[in-house]
């Protein structure tokens, strides 16, 4: 088997995935390592935006599970605000079947797939990056993207810092009764319950996704968090079975600018810790991030034919199309978890008067313009 290419991919996420294609399709030899078997579970709820499939650029037919056709807020005081879009806000995906799409269509544009593959220990320098997988042989390649998730072998072998802020999500799965009614065109955020974060309620198919984020390092008694949630709501309690727990995960949020590699490594997704401080959503960035870290692999390729320098290009790339939004997305998560109720009340405006919730789902809104027209409301006479 081939040990030598020009570009390794490590991690077959959404992130390393969608580089792996982009890179292939542009004739680059790239190979894509993943440590699971293709297809593997995933921790997620499943929660595609408009704006991500669009940055995708594919067909998720195959992995779609329900559309999402309204968005349910819950405030602290039991302030109910839903709103329902003549837009798409987006899909509920299987992620062992989206991640999977996007692995497949990366091998026909012509990658490498090696799954069943973990990385053991990586030396990097300007010219040549050298990573010994767990059959003992060593795989070359003249530069390397590390998607590998939140706890990535690649940025502790590079010896880059992890991502500063790190929140706790956990997840469980309820399945349907015979008689219960499933609403699986709606997901649900209540900021009521939970400090600093909040429980969301998403339909999986004919079965029910409830889990907590926080953007605390620490979420006492979780589990036991989202069980007295559902026993106190009605609907749920009768309507369906005993929540099953699938487990939890670190969240690694974007907080502040920094570099995200060494010469001509670079990492991407939740390795990168590019994660949207205040409502916790990955994979839009995950895929974006992909394709940033693409675009910065063949430009050097273009410019120069090193890479010795990649890490500064990708570095440049994400402030200008990542970091911003990131920033006010850090920004807009300390304002609403500090003063939930002031921003809750602003939202609710602005969503009455217009299709916001249907206008941030296709990113026609921006944190920018949001928090504009939040400081509007503050500052406008009564």
């Amino acid at each position: 088997m081939q040990r030598e290419y020009e570009v390794v991919v490590v991690g077959g996420g959404p992130a390393g995935a969608t580089c792996a294609l982009e890179l292939a399709s542009a004739g680059v030899e790239v190979a894509l390592l993943e440590k699971e078997r293709i297809p593997r579970f995933k921790l997620c709820a499943g929660g595609l935006s408009a704006r991500a499939k669009d940055l995708l650029g594919l067909d998720i037919t195959p992995a779609a599970l329900n559309k999402v056709e309204a968005v349910e807020f819950l405030g602290r005081h039991r302030v109910r605000l839903r709103k329902d879009s003549p837009a798409i806000f987006g899909w509920i995906v299987d992620r062992e079947k989206f991640d999977a799409l996007i692995v497949d269509e990366a091998r026909k544009a012509g990658c490498v797939v090696l799954d069943s593959t973990t990385v053991k220990t990586i030396e990097a320098d300007s010219s040549e990056v050298e990573l010994i997988c767990d059959d003992g042989v060593p795989l070359r390649a003249r530069a390397a993207v590390g998607a590998d998730g939140s706890r990535s072998a690649l940025r502790r072998g590079l010896g880059i810092e992890q991502p500063g802020r790190r929140g706790v999500t956990v997840m469980f799965e309820l399945e349907r009764r015979d008689s219960a009614a499933l609403n699986d065109g709606v997901i649900r955020f209540d900021f009521g319950v939970v400090p600093s974060g909040y429980i969301w309620m998403f339909p999986y198919g004919q079965k029910l996704s409830v889990g907590a984020m926080t953007s605390k390092s620490y979420l006492p008694d979780a589990k036991g968090s989202i069980l007295k949630y559902v026993a106190e709501d009605e609907a749920l309690s009768h309507g369906f079975n005993t929540p099953r727990f699938l487990g939890g995960c670190i969240v690694p949020f974007w907080t502040r600018e920094r570099r995200l590699g060494r010469a001509s490594c670079i990492l991407a997704g939740d390795a990168a810790g590019l994660v949207d401080s205040f409502i916790g959503e990955g994979l839009s960035w995950a895929i974006k991030s992909g394709r940033v870290a693409a675009s910065a692999i063949l430009n050097m390729r273009g410019s120069s034919r090193s890479y010795a320098r990649l890490d500064s290009e990708y570095l440049r790339l994400l402030k200008r199309e990542l970091f911003p939004e990131l920033r006010r997305a850090h920004w807009f998560g300390r304002a609403a978890y500090r003063y939930p109720e002031v921003v809750f009340k602003c939202v609710s405006r602005l969503a009455r008067n217009t299709d916001l919730f249907g206008e941030i789902a296709k990113s026609k809104v921006s944190y920018n313009s949001l928090i504009k027209n939040i400081l509007k409301q503050l500052v406008r006479p009564r």
